[in-house]
């Protein structure tokens, strides 16, 4: 099913970019079409999964499982951010899809999480929604497939703008696509968004060259694909870069139409910002709530840019000798590798190629390079300008190999014998690179790959009586070199692996009321739970609302892995948290106040005696008090007192009594005396809450949690999060659509009416 939902998409693209853009033959396409498969054939051709799924084998429960699931050892820990958060908030992304609600709310995590408004989940990517089609897991063997697939036919598109041969092009195309930092990142949204970059800069080219209605659709869409990608940090990367190339192009030509080429690109630009709105809009309300975001401004954008010395010379010779990155094999860094080949041809265009481009590739190649090693002065220039400052400019590595792949582009339309003679040159120069290198610190497997079909691509250059097999030996050994240095960096799993059902969550199945769970130290690594249907209030997101934070206190704290770690299950506002259940080792003594539910394997299923139900009703409340957090960390029982934000009102009130029956998607609440319900979502700006119908305020409780005042009686209230700033980008987006739409009918119209006769 994953590889038919691949070539039904990668066809249906070759067929518009052939319609539209330009006319592609069917050897090309085919290229083009198998590429990605280099890299995940292993998943898509056997049925397996293209992800990193046996790191969820790495912690209790499924560790004690993975003998008898036949899960193997991790191999790329770097990946653990698809296993622990990209699988499952694609996961709660299909679960809300299926539910029939908007994208907004993660029920799975951190007592209630954004979704959309998180941008990462990427909702409202047309290629998202197609992996929707297929199990979260599974789905991610598409969703790179069709990334990668993109970032060929993007690249070689490019190529053949800038009037490169089919054979050049094909070989950008291979070289880009299987770069190391599209290889490693490609199963993020970061890395979908860099392979979106050739295509944003052809169709900035193609403004400029052919200024229409037409090439200012094609900006449009690609700067819409890359908004909805997913990362608005790649897309203020990728808009940067294609705007710098497009004002290249655009200082080229003549004043009248450099007019009608600006115009057309602020209609494409603005236009891709209405159709994007649904996703920005959300993303820009939600980063200003969260931790990370006080972090980025009050760090990152104040103050000169810190770098450890040493670092940015360290990182330049990983980049320059790809081998030469033991060192860095714990970190996830992007490195700006695209391959010796790569490297030797570039080396050749500047020297010989007579392409106007060269210089512009070589010079943005060499500044994203060295921002990519944090190196002075380009890091610190961009960390002074705004946006630039709050994002992570070593990221830019990623351009670096789409540099190199048009300058390789440019020497494979000029080739000659003297291109052999540079590829010898490098292979001596990096030979003796590594011959000064301390022992051990060279990846001896990349070594030889980077050096033998470097060495092979020599020989055939300098010697080939044929030329015209040169090129494609040229790309036959590209692929070779590709597929040994990163083709294995994403593994592919047996489909077993991936998730099993586990015994120990079967009594948990029957119970209706809601409920959340968590686990001691590592155990039930945080979003493992989102894959059985469970709800973690424990945290491992990109973005934490400010208010849940400064609650950690009081329940957790930061541990080593990365999440909110739980030490001991007695803390009082775990309960206040509605964590019903926990997992503990076996051998771990159940602590006061929990009960024994069951065991299986290494793992015991443990009960909170004295759990709060989801909505609840406090016996007092208590308002004014200027330091909630420090109050509250004295409090043993969070049933009898809570903290609402009253202005005005007494500091201590009875509250209640009362009583709350909980439905799905209402409370049935009875009270004596008029007073406030507690529920224990995380307060994002964007709830709305319904009394009987009628829109009522949220008052923020227990700091970081939700209250609503209810008169004496029976009422029914209704909590629904629906951020006004979704609303309005929904409008835009919908609006946008439909004026789009109208008006490619009425230029059809107007072109199919007969013309009048005199």
């Amino acid at each position: 099913m994953t590889l038919l939902l691949y070539l039904a998409s990668a066809l249906a693209l070759l067929l518009l970019a052939h319609a539209c853009v330009t006319r592609l033959t069917r050897g090309t396409a085919l290229v083009l079409l198998l590429l990605p498969l280099l890299f995940t054939g292993r998943a898509l051709l056997t049925g397996r999964v293209y992800a990193p799924v046996e790191l969820a084998y790495t912690t209790e429960p499924l560790n004690g499982y993975r003998a008898e699931i036949g899960a193997p050892e991790p191999r790329n820990r770097m990946l653990s951010d698809i296993t622990f958060q990209m699988i499952p908030w694609r996961q709660a992304l299909r679960e809300s899809i299926a539910g029939g609600e908007w994208p907004l709310w993660n029920r799975f995590e951190a007592c209630g999480d954004v979704l959309a408004g998180a941008a990462q989940v990427a909702p409202f990517s047309p290629f998202t929604l197609l992996a929707l089609l297929l199990p979260a897991a599974e789905s991610f063997g598409f969703t790179a497939s069709i990334a990668f697939f993109l970032a060929a036919l993007g690249t070689w598109l490019l190529a053949k703008e800038l009037g490169c041969g089919e054979m050049a092009a094909l070989i950008a195309a291979a070289m880009f696509t299987l770069s190391a930092p599209i290889a490693l990142q490609i199963l993020w949204p970061l890395g979908f968004g860099w392979a979106l970059l050739p295509l944003v800069m052809m169709a900035a080219r193609r403004v400029v060259e052919s200024p229409s209605v037409r090439s200012a659709s094609i900006l449009m869409t690609a700067l819409t694909l890359e908004a909805l990608a997913g990362h608005p940090e790649t897309l203020l990367h990728v808009t940067a870069l294609g705007a710098v190339y497009g004002v290249y192009e655009w200082l080229r030509r003549g004043r009248q139409q450099r007019g009608r080429a600006l115009a057309c690109a602020i209609a494409a630009g603005v236009a891709a910002l209405l159709l994007s709105a649904i996703a920005l809009l959300p993303f820009l309300d939600a980063s200003r709530q969260t931790v990370e975001h006080h972090i980025r401004t009050d760090f990152f954008a104040k103050g000169p840019l810190r770098v450890a010395p040493g670092l940015s010379r360290a990182a330049l010779l990983a980049d320059l000798l790809p081998f030469a990155r033991a060192s860095f094999r714990n970190f996830l860094m992007a490195r700006a590798e695209a391959g010796s080949i790569a490297l030797a041809l570039a080396i050749f265009a500047l020297w010989r190629s007579r392409a106007r481009e060269r210089w512009l590739f070589a010079i943005l190649g060499f500044v994203c390079l060295l921002a990519s090693a944090n190196a002075w002065p380009v890091a610190q220039l961009l960390h002074r300008l705004p946006l630039f400052d709050l994002a992570l400019n070593d990221r830019l590595a990623s351009a670096v190999p789409l540099c190199l792949a048009m300058l390789a582009a440019f020497a494979v339309d000029s080739l000659s014998d003297r291109a052999g003679a540079v590829m010898a040159a490098l292979l001596i120069l990096l030979a003796a690179g590594a011959l000064g290198m301390r022992p051990g610190s060279i990846d001896a497997p990349r070594f030889v790959a980077e050096l033998a079909p470097l060495a092979v691509a020599a020989v055939i250059v300098l010697f080939a009586r044929n030329r015209a097999i040169v090129a494609p030996l040229l790309l036959a050994l590209i692929l070779l070199q590709r597929t040994i240095s990163d083709g294995a960096l994403i593994p592919a799993n047996d489909s077993r692996v991936a998730y099993p059902r586990l015994a120990i969550f079967q009594p948990l199945q029957s119970i209706r009321e809601p409920f959340r769970i968590a686990g001691i130290g590592p155990v039930l690594f945080p979003n493992t739970a989102t894959m059985y249907g469970l709800e973690d209030a424990r945290v491992m997101t990109a973005m934490t609302l400010t208010p849940f934070d400064d609650t950690f206190p009081l329940w957790c704290r930061h541990g080593g892995f990365g999440f909110n770690q739980i030490d001991d299950l007695t803390r009082p506002m775990l309960s206040m948290l509605n964590i019903r259940f926990a997992l503990v080792p076996q051998d771990e003594a159940i602590p006061p106040g929990w009960r024994d539910v069951t065991t299986d394997h290494a793992t015991r299923l443990i009960e909170n005696e004295h759990v709060l139900p989801r909505a609840f009703i406090p016996r007092n409340v208590r308002s004014g008090v200027s330091n909630d957090i420090e109050d509250m960390s004295a409090a043993t029982d969070f049933a009898e007192m809570a903290w609402l934000d009253l202005p005005g009102s007494p500091r201590d009130m009875p509250n209640g009594p009362g009583t709350i029956v909980i439905h799905p998607r209402s409370l049935d609440v009875t009270m004596e005396h008029d007073g406030y319900v507690v529920i224990s979502d995380a307060a994002w700006n964007g709830w709305r809450a319904y009394l009987d119908g009628r829109r009522t305020k949220i008052v923020p409780a227990n700091h970081a949690f939700l209250g609503v005042h209810v008169p004496a009686g029976r009422h029914t209230i209704r909590l629904i999060y629906l951020p006004q700033s979704f609303v309005v980008g929904r409008w835009i987006s919908f609006a946008t659509m439909a004026m789009i739409v109208l008006f490619c009918i009425g230029r059809t119209w107007v072109r199919r009416a007969p013309a009048k006769t005199a």
